[in-house]
């Protein structure tokens, strides 16, 4: 796996395992990424809190939980704490999506090692930059 789709799994899986995240968007695309809330509605029926989809005014994608910033698509370099994925965002959010499907089916968040050892291992942002 290329570091653009590790770091792209990564974004996915956190925006995944965590309830209650956050996806501020450019309006412009914001459509595009609504449906991440149905899938995650229809594999994870017991999630009481769904992904917010929501339009900010910078030109990046920016995964929040609890008020932290956790995943961005695009924009400027942010911290190492945070996975960044440099990019067009509107590609990229498509790929996330992608991703999102196939983690889902094979029944991520609630198997355990379903999508393999490295999405087990803690992730070293420092790595892929």
């Amino acid at each position: 796996m290329d570091a653009n789709r590790s770091s792209l799994g990564e974004f996915t899986r956190r925006l995944l395992r965590e309830e209650g995240v956050e996806l501020l968007l450019p309006s412009s695309i914001v459509d595009i990424a609504k449906p991440i809330v149905g899938m995650v509605s229809q594999h994870i029926p017991a999630r009481l809190l769904l992904p917010d989809v929501t339009s900010h005014s910078f030109d990046c994608v920016s995964l929040m939980h609890e008020n932290r910033e956790i995943g961005r698509l695009g924009g400027t370099e942010p911290s190492l704490e945070i996975v960044w994925i440099e990019g067009e965002i509107q590609h990229l959010i498509h790929k996330v999506i992608e991703l999102a499907e196939e983690f889902l089916a094979a029944g991520y968040p609630g198997c355990r090692d379903c999508l393999g050892p490295a999405a087990s291992e803690p992730w070293d942002e420092s790595i892929f930059r």
